[in-house]
């Protein structure tokens, strides 16, 4: 009997039973930031650069690339576009983004507008009003000993013959709509040589004319240099040609 109600429940309940493990949670998918600690400086004395800082909180439900832009504006007239370096973000997590601006032989009113790419959607934050109040004198002990363009970033290498702290180095005069990443060097010896990578994304690619600016967050050490980005092309000799093809047509075994 306790057999035949055992069979009884079995066939009525095991129906329940299956579908129940087939339950499903779905995940909207949110794309949403936050902006932590958002830092700038609204009056700039003669010679310091401009800088805004904050931290960016993954408040959604997926992850994302992001990456900040920074306009400098007089009224209308655009003066300077820099780009961070792009950082990776999961949800719950948070990354430091930073932007800099040397205002060189620059005084007056300007605004900063500071927009965040992420996710190819654009977040652009509540205009940046700010003030320069003098031209300032800076000390021109930086120089750039070696410049080379790759496919993707360009290598520059920085000595100074005094010690520094915090040295920016800043592209400018590129094409509109390329994307060129700043770099920062956080100590630098005297008489020390480093080695600075900025990658760039242009539009379409062109040999073009850029200037490298160097400087310190204070604004009391700062030099600029003309570049020409050129592309070099990979030397290949004529013994490492001819092994390539025997390779190919496999006439000598790979190595």
């Amino acid at each position: 009997m306790r057999l035949f109600f055992l069979i009884i429940f079995l066939i009525l309940f095991l129906p329940y039973f299956t579908n129940a493990q087939e339950v499903k949670v779905r995940i909207e998918e949110i794309l949403q930031s936050e902006i932590i600690g958002l830092k700038y400086n609204s009056l700039l004395e003669p010679g310091e650069a401009f800088k805004t800082n904050f931290d960016l909180f993954n408040s959604g439900s997926i992850g994302y690339s992001a990456r900040v832009r920074l306009d400098i504006l007089n009224q209308t007239e655009l003066y300077y576009t820099g780009w961070s370096e792009e950082k990776s973000l999961w949800p719950g997590s948070s990354a430091y983004f930073e932007v800099y601006w040397f205002p060189a032989n620059l005084t007056g009113d300007f605004q900063a507008r500071v927009m965040i790419y992420h996710a190819n959607e654009i977040k652009e934050l509540e205009p940046i009003e700010f003030k320069i109040v003098g031209i300032g004198k800076p000390e021109k002990n930086i120089e750039i000993t070696d410049f080379e363009t790759h496919e993707n970033l360009v290598e520059v290498r920085v000595k100074t013959n005094k010690e520094l702290k915090n040295l920016v180095v800043v592209p400018s005069g590129y094409p509109y709509g390329w994307i060129f990443e700043q770099s920062k060097i956080e100590s630098i010896s005297r008489g020390e040589e480093k080695k600075v990578e900025l990658k760039y994304e242009p539009t379409i690619w062109e040999p073009i004319n850029v200037t490298m600016h160097l400087f310190t967050e204070d604004g009391k050490h700062y030099s600029s240099e003309l570049f020409m980005m050129e592309r070099k092309k990979p030397s290949v000799s004529f013994v490492s040609y001819f092994i390539e093809i025997l390779r190919i047509f496999s006439i000598i075994p790979f190595f």
